[in-house]
């Protein structure tokens, strides 16, 4: 009796707990706590003739049936080009109609000893694409430098304190990655102190092209390329594949950057379809035996040595640490970690952006707090439908990921702002899924000093004084696009399986779908009627562990950040689940786990 009153009482703390940890001690009297609204779950709907075609075919089961369907896999050839992508499927890079110019004027500058820059960005798709063409620019003996503008007080894209150093220095010809579709007044500066420029890039354009010299973005409708979602790593690998085919060099000019072009890809997060999936793919495999030098040792740093990589692994524990230099002001860290051919100096390298990245985990963490806090006591999420925020404490470098926390928490289109001495704040939004941001700013342009960026994120400068002018703006903006439906996540199930259905078969055609992200995300599976093995718990910083069952297969279950549900699936005999299937290693024993999604009860 004593026994089962202990499990009794135990199991109410765990319940009491669960529901107190997301509470804030010191919440004010007009406290209106918000949580994130609850998931609707659907099931994609595919045209059942095509699911029954493709599983004669292919010799499988309807679920995995409905799952290729859903991405448009319906024929035969469709799955083969899709499960066994090559090289080979890479388009021309002579389909930029600028391309041609681009070349013959870095064939110019190699014959003249001129002296090239390559200016990029400080995220990882900036990163990765500088490395790209300066390396391919070292090897074919060019005179190249590099220049990353500093997140923290000049922002991102070209600036005239960067063209002036440039020309200064004696620069002749400067190629963009990752930025410049934009900067008109830039590129006429350079124009105008004799610099030649070759824009690479993969932003949306404005309505003006810069007066370049050539422009190789697919985002120009004028571009002729055929693959618009190239990150832009990618758009600066068919620079180099072009100089390779002009120039008579071998293919290993751009092969040999394809784990590069990967990372950046990945960390970009643009649809892996096309291009992207293709390099990714190639890419990945090519980064389990790195030859960068640099690469290598992070790499072996963060414990991935001897390992497949996955984009979740290239996203989540290789990008964030070359991420983290540009954030805190220094992007030329990761640059040089990439370029560098000596063990010693990468190995010292790795090491300080794993501490960098350490520390804005640290300063995303005090600033994420104060932001949660702040919404909690100024915003009745029920009337407002945008979420915009500012402070002078809070770093510029970080408030882009704080921005997707709060989406992700609240499900609301976000700013935050971080501010300056001068009179001026940096912003940087995230968006929802059905909620086009670079539109909604285009709408509140009138209250901003610059923005740019496309429709899931966006970065801006505003005064001050107009902030919370535009607080109004945007809620407007996003009020007059999205539905009340919209402003609850919704979770799209691929396909209702039954646990047996999850066999070795099944998990390994899973598998051959990688690599996964926008366009080919993870399949969303669903069980029904399911039961706990074991009572539900707490583990870490507020994740759910699971042990379910359906009476006769079993198999473990994470919920990250959904301790909030433990309440719920604690008091129910039966529930369903949202989740994808992933592989859990722990003390080197590879077991099948379900990532919850989402729960009815």
């Amino acid at each position: 009796m004593q026994k089962s009153r202990d499990v009794w009482l135990y199991a109410l703390s765990v319940v009491f707990l669960s529901q107190i940890r997301h509470v804030p001690w010191d919440r004010p009297s007009n406290w209106r706590f918000h949580v994130r609204p609850a998931e609707r779950i659907l099931t994609r709907n595919v045209d059942p003739e095509a699911v029954a075609r493709i599983c004669n075919e292919l010799s499988v089961r309807e679920p995995l049936g409905r799952i290729l369907v859903a991405r448009n896999l319906s024929t035969y050839d469709d799955c083969r080009r899709f499960f066994r992508p090559s090289l080979t499927h890479l388009h021309d890079p002579f389909l930029f109609k600028d391309m041609g110019k681009a070349i013959e004027r870095i064939r110019q500058a190699l014959e003249r000893k001129e002296t090239i820059a390559v200016y990029g960005d400080y995220d990882v798709d900036g990163v990765t694409a500088t490395v790209t063409v300066m390396s391919a620019l070292r090897d074919l003996g060019a005179q190249c430098r590099y220049y990353l503008p500093n997140r923290l007080n000049e922002g991102y894209g070209l600036s005239d304190k960067g063209i002036h150093a440039l020309a200064d220095d004696g620069v002749e010809l400067i190629i963009t990655v990752d930025c410049g579709i934009g900067d008109l007044n830039q590129i006429e500066l350079a124009n105008s102190l004799g610099v030649d420029v070759i824009v690479t890039d993969h932003h949306e354009p404005k309505a003006a092209l810069p007066p370049a010299l050539a422009v190789l973005n697919p985002k120009v409708a004028e571009s002729g390329y055929p693959d618009r979602n190239l990150a832009g790593v990618g758009v600066a690998l068919k620079l180099v594949q072009a100089l390779a085919s002009r120039l008579g060099r071998s293919d290993d000019l751009w092969k040999e950057r394809l784990d590069i072009a990967a990372l950046g890809t990945a960390a970009d997060i643009v649809p892996m379809t096309g291009e992207n999936r293709v390099i990714a793919r190639y890419g990945f495999e090519q980064m389990s035996n790195t030859r960068n030098v640099g690469l290598g040792a992070l790499i072996s740093l963060r414990g991935l040595s001897g390992k497949s990589i996955s984009t979740s692994q290239a996203v989540f524990m290789l990008a964030p640490c070359i991420n983290a230099a540009g954030r805190l002001g220094d992007p030329f860290r990761g640059v040089e970690l990439l370029l560098t051919n000596d063990p010693a100096a990468a190995g010292i390298h790795a090491r300080e952006l794993v501490q960098a990245n350490q520390e804005r985990k640290e300063i995303d963490e005090r600033v994420q707090k104060q932001a949660f806090s702040w919404i909690e006591k100024n915003l009745d999420l029920s009337k407002s439908c945008g979420i915009v925020a500012g402070h002078s404490s809070w770093h510029c470098g970080v408030i882009g990921i704080v921005a997707s926390k709060i989406t992700e928490r609240f499900y609301r289109p976000a700013v935050l702002f971080s501010y300056g001495d001068d009179g001026l704040a940096k912003g940087s939004g995230r968006s929802i899924p059905g909620f086009h941001l670079l539109q909604a700013l285009e709408s509140c342009a009138e209250h901003l000093e610059s923005f740019g960026g496309h429709a899931a994120a966006a970065g801006m400068t505003i005064r001050q004084d107009k902030i919370d002018h535009f607080r109004e703006a945007f809620d407007k903006a996003v009020q007059s696009v999205v539905t009340s439906d919209e402003l609850a996540p919704t979770i799209m199930v691929d396909t209702e399986v039954c646990m047996a259905d999850m066999d070795k078969k099944f998990v390994n055609i899973l598998k051959q779908m990688e690599p996964f992200g926008p366009g080919n995300m993870r399949p969303t599976l669903m069980c029904r009627n399911l039961s706990s093995r074991f009572s539900p718990r707490i583990v870490g910083k507020n994740h759910l562990k699971l042990a379910v069952t359906d009476g006769t297969v079993h198999m473990d279950a994470i919920g990250f950040n959904q301790g909030y549900r433990l309440a719920e699936i604690a008091k129910s005999s039966k529930y369903s689940l949202a989740f994808t299937l992933d592989e859990n290693e722990w003390n080197g024993r590879v077991n099948l786990q379900m990532k919850l999604k989402g729960v009815t009860v």
